[in-house]
């Protein structure tokens, strides 16, 4: 299996696991924060495993789509395009700015680019 592979395979499971913590938990820290830090390591083996983009690129693209998300929140984008609250739009927008949001951005991306590094290291593929 190609390093490319297996970064998209990871996608798949980080999707499956905010599904999870998104249907099961009811908030506080593992939906809160928790989710904001697996949500960019989502964005950040999606555009490894689809795109050619060098490692520190790839962290900064991916907390900067963060950063632009809670931007967002905070000019409250969700009510401004007058989705109702609680709808799938409403909930994927989000409309809450939070200072901490943006630290988890950060922990997240750097998390990522940590084991990108560990998986270019040791990955082999098996022939």
């Amino acid at each position: 299996m190609r390093l490319r592979t297996l970064y998209l395979l990871i996608v798949v499971g980080l999707f499956l696991l905010e599904v999870l913590i998104a249907g099961a938990m009811p908030g506080g820290f593992v939906r809160g924060s928790l989710g904001d830090v697996l949500v960019i390591a989502l964005i950040y083996y999606f555009l490894r495993g689809v795109f050619n983009i060098r490692l520190g690129l790839t962290c900064a693209l991916s907390i900067a789509a963060g950063f632009v998300a809670e931007t967002l929140q905070a000019f409250r984008l969700a009510e401004l395009l007058g989705f109702q609250k609680g709808s799938i739009p409403y909930v994927l927008l989000g409309n809450t700015f939070s200072a901490l949001d943006l630290v988890m951005y950060v922990i997240g991306g750097l998390l990522a680019f940590a084991l990108d590094l560990w998986l270019i290291r040791t990955w082999r593929p098996r022939s």
